[in-house]
């Protein structure tokens, strides 16, 4: 094993900002549904004991 030069004198290692680090992964553009239509699905759809089936 090679010598150091200066036994003293430890390298710091810098510290890494983890919110900068890791931001790439979480910062994401967002799709929001368009709130200017009325949608409603049933609550229980599979459950239901007569589901209304329009007839044309």
């Amino acid at each position: 094993m090679k010598k150091r030069k200066n036994m003293n004198k430890i390298e710091e290692v810098p510290n890494q900002n983890p919110v900068a680090k890791f931001a790439h992964q979480f910062n994401k553009a967002q799709v929001f549904p368009d709130k200017t239509e009325y949608r409603r699905k049933a609550k229980h759809a599979k459950q239901e004991a007569s589901p209304v089936v329009p007839s044309e």
